[in-house]
């Protein structure tokens, strides 16, 4: 787990080992990050390394599981009864799971001193689940462990991130990578699902332009139709790039590489117009996590005939 390709996960393990060797873990910990930065691996890590018999320590002073201890080996075959993992990354998080964490964590635990529970992509959850899981956290169980994962911190609510110690990972850019696009406008890895996919950059470039382009002139949304349509990602990149425009409206800093797009396309819009375009796309982006059988595509469509009005009520 300790190594070179995630070199950047090294200075998280080694504040946790700090917490575990001062017995300070948080009850809740909420790690974040885009996809590829090592959300899992950190979580997993960490699992590993409180419930192992023989947990020793680097020269660098952080915690490792031994891995041939019984609790190592009941992880490793995943048969450890004092560890619950929910991932439904192609589906909702239902209220049911989360009551059923609730209750493993009620119980006493069987062979270990504590009981961890990770949460993946937890932004995946329902309303009714959120709120179950923001129970939960109001009323923790001692000295045991939850931990969440989501690569969309702004689907979470607000009370939830609160009352959980977080942990947000940057990957470092190698440097092949970095050398390559530093001077182009998604080096930022922030905008990218994806951290070293070229192809997923030209994709949201290409999305943006049209995206833009649209507000700018009319005529460019059948272009941009036909962008939203292009990748499954593209509601979370519309809802980040009009958060953007929303800043440069109000005189905040945006990317210093998109400045001059960002604050063209927001000098068009009054702030009502954003503000009604933002609430869209959030409404989108709501009924994408709900409704687990939503129709993308009429979504979508829908979406397009009301950003349509919006941008005709600008140019009248």
């Amino acid at each position: 787990m300790h190594n070179e390709e995630y070199s950047w996960l090294a200075p998280h393990q080694s504040r946790l080992s700090t917490q575990i060797k001062q017995q300070k873990l948080p009850h809740a910990l909420l790690i974040t990050g885009a996809k590829g930065a090592g959300k899992s691996r950190l979580a997993n890590w960490l699992s590993q390394t409180i419930q192992c018999q023989q947990i020793y320590q680097d020269q660098t002073g952080v915690l490792l599981p031994c891995g041939v201890c019984k609790h190592c080996q009941l992880q490793k075959s995943q048969t450890f009864p004092d560890i619950v993992v929910i991932e439904e990354a192609d589906s909702t998080i239902s209220v049911d799971n989360i009551r059923a964490v609730t209750r493993f964590f009620e119980t006493k635990s069987q062979i270990a001193q504590r009981k961890v529970v990770l949460i993946n992509t937890v932004e995946n959850m329902t309303v009714s689940a959120a709120n179950a899981l923001l129970k939960t956290l109001e009323e923790p169980n001692e000295g045991n462990l939850l931990i969440l994962t989501t690569e969309h911190l702004e689907h979470l609510l607000p009370t939830i991130i609160s009352r959980c110690q977080r942990v947000e990972l940057r990957p470092q850019l190698e440097e092949q990578f970095t050398q390559g696009t530093l001077s182009e406008p998604y080096a930022n890895t922030s905008y990218l699902p994806e951290l070293k996919d070229s192809e997923v950059q030209q994709a949201y470039r290409t999305f943006l332009d049209a995206f833009i382009q649209c507000l700018t002139n009319p005529a460019g949304i059948i272009s941009f139709e036909q962008q939203l349509n292009s990748s499954e990602r593209t509601l979370i990149w519309l809802e980040r790039i009009v958060t953007h425009l929303m800043r440069a409206k109000s005189g905040w800093q945006t990317p210093q590489e998109l400045a001059e797009e960002y604050n063209l396309a927001a000098n068009k819009l009054d702030n009502d117009s954003l503000l009604a375009i933002f609430q869209l796309i959030l409404a989108a982006n709501k009924q994408v996590k709900e409704y687990s059988q939503v129709n993308s595509a009429m979504l979508k469509q829908q979406l397009i005939v009301d950003l349509a009005e919006i941008i005709a009520g600008i140019e009248s």
